[in-house]
C-alpha cells in the first residue's frame, strides 16, 4: 500500500475504532429484573437469570441495540410481597430501568402489577402462569402489563380443544392437591364445558396418600372417555397404580412422560398399553428442534444442566424486549410500551409472539405421547380463544 493509500486507510481505521469504542461506552438500556434468588425455591429464580444473561450476551455480542449495550439488573424478592414492592419500586425510581421482568412468584407478580402499572413502566411476565394475570392486563385495566408465555387457561383450552376433534365427550380428573395443580383443575373443568365436554368424576389426592387404586377405580366406574391428571408429587405412585389396575381408559392433561418411564415397567410400556396417553406440553426439551434445540445445547453448554420452562420464558422475553426497543427508536419506557403492544415475534416454541387486546400472545404448545418407548412430540396446538 502506497503513502497515498495509507493515510485515508489510517483514518478509516481510526474512525472506526472510535465508534466501536463509542457503543461499547454508551450508556446501556436498562431492564430490571425481581425474581427469587434467595430461599428455598432460589434454583427456580437461577434458572430464569441464566437464560435472561445468555439472551443478554448474545444480544451485546451482536453489537446491542441502537447501538448501546443491554444489561440486567437484579433485585431478590425471596417470593416474600413486600421485598418484591420494594425491589419493584428500587429498579423504578433508583435504577430508573426501562422494562420490569418478574415476578416469578405469583403472589408478588400480583402486587408489583399497580405498581409498575402506576409508573408506567411496562411489566413483562415471563413466568407466573395464572390467567388472572392476562386478565387484568391490557384492555382488563393493566395496560402496561404484559404477560408473554402460556397460561393455565392456554393450557386447559388447548388441550380441550384437541381433545374435542378426537371425539372425547366426557373425561375425569385426578388431581393433587397443591395450588397450582387445583389451579389447572379449575381451568380444564371451564375448559372441557365451554367445548361440551362433560367432567363427570374428580378426585383429589390428598398429601401423604400412596395407594392410588382405590381413585382410579372409582374414575373408572365412571366409564369417561378420558381421565384427565394433573399430578406433581404424586406422579410415581399414580403410574405404579395405573398399571395395577389394568383399566383401558387413556389418560390425557398434564402428564410427566419422564416420570412414566422412570416408573411403569418395560413390558407395560412395550404392550402399547400407554400409547394411548396424550399430554400437552409448554416446553419439551427430549423433542426439541431447530432453534429451539440450539437454545437448549447452548444453556447446557453455559450452565452444565439442562434448562426449565422458566428459562425459555426468560428467554424469549428478553429477544421480544430487545425487539421493542429496536423498533420503538429508544428505550423510553412510553414508547417501548406501545412497542410492545404491536410485536409480532417468531417464537422458539412455534407460533408468533402476536399481543391480543390483553397484551398476551398465544405460542404453540406440544401434544405429547409415547413412541416406541420414546418422548415424542405428536401434535403442535395452540389455544384458539381470542
Amino acid at each position: 500500500m502506497d503513502k497515498h493509500m495509507r493515510l485515508p486507510f489510517i483514518a478509516f481505521l481510526y474512525a472506526f475504532t472510535l465508534m466501536a469504542e463509542t457503543a461499547v461506552a454508551a450508556e446501556p438500556i436498562r431492564l430490571g429484573v425481581t425474581t427469587i434468588l434467595s430461599g428455598p425455591n432460589a434454583e427456580r429464580g437461577l434458572s430464569e437469570r441464566n437464560a435472561i444473561e445468555m439472551a443478554l450476551k448474545h444480544i451485546n455480542t451482536n453489537g446491542g441495540v441502537l447501538g448501546r449495550p443491554v444489561e440486567a439488573i437484579y433485585v431478590d424478592n425471596a417470593a416474600n410481597v413486600n421485598k418484591g414492592i420494594a425491589a419493584a419500586r428500587q429498579l423504578i425510581d433508583k435504577d430508573h430501568v426501562s422494562v420490569l421482568i418478574g415476578a416469578l412468584a405469583t403472589p408478588v407478580t400480583r402486587a408489583i402489577m399497580p405498581v409498575a402499572n402506576a409508573a408506567r413502566i411496562p411489566l413483562v411476565i415471563d413466568i407466573s402462569a395464572g390467567q388472572e394475570f392476562v386478565d387484568a392486563a391490557g384492555v382488563g385495566g393493566f395496560d402496561y402489563i404484559f404477560k408473554t408465555s402460556p397460561s393455565d387457561w392456554d393450557v386447559a383450552t388447548a388441550m380441550m380443544q384437541w381433545l374435542k376433534t378426537h371425539d372425547v365427550t366426557s373425561i375425569a380428573i385426578l388431581s393433587d392437591g397443591d395450588t397450582f395443580n387445583q389451579a389447572n383443575t379449575i381451568a380444564m373443568a371451564k375448559a372441557a364445558k365451554e367445548v361440551g365436554i362433560e367432567v363427570i368424576a374428580r378426585e383429589e389426592i390428598t398429601e401423604g396418600e400412596v395407594d392410588l387404586s382405590a381413585p382410579i377405580k372409582r374414575l373408572e366406574e365412571a366409564h369417561p372417555d378420558r381421565i384427565v391428571t394433573l399430578l406433581g408429587r404424586s406422579n410415581q405412585a399414580f403410574f405404579k397404580a395405573y398399571e395395577k389396575s389394568a383399566t383401558d381408559i387413556p389418560i390425557s392433561g398434564r402428564i410427566d412422560f419422564t416420570a412414566a418411564l422412570n416408573t411403569l415397567t418395560p413390558k407395560f410400556i412395550n404392550s402399547g398399553k400407554f400409547d394411548q396417553a396424550m399430554g400437552i406440553s409448554v416446553f419439551m426439551p427430549t423433542v426439541a428442534k431447530d432453534g429451539l434445540a440450539a437454545f437448549i445445547q447452548n444453556y447446557q453448554h453455559n450452565y452444565g444442566t439442562a434448562p426449565t420452562q422458566r428459562s425459555i420464558f426468560a428467554y424469549e422475553a428478553v429477544l421480544l424486549i430487545v425487539d421493542a426497543v429496536r423498533r420503538a427508536g429508544n428505550d423510553t419506557p412510553a414508547d417501548i410500551h406501545h412497542a410492545l403492544k404491536s410485536t409480532h415475534m417468531a417464537s422458539l416454541l412455534g407460533g408468533n409472539f402476536t399481543m391480543d387486546i390483553h397484551n398476551h400472545p398465544h405460542t404453540n404448545l406440544q401434544i405429547i405421547g409415547l413412541r416406541d418407548s420414546k418422548i415424542t412430540q405428536i401434535n403442535s396446538v395452540t389455544n384458539n380463544t381470542p
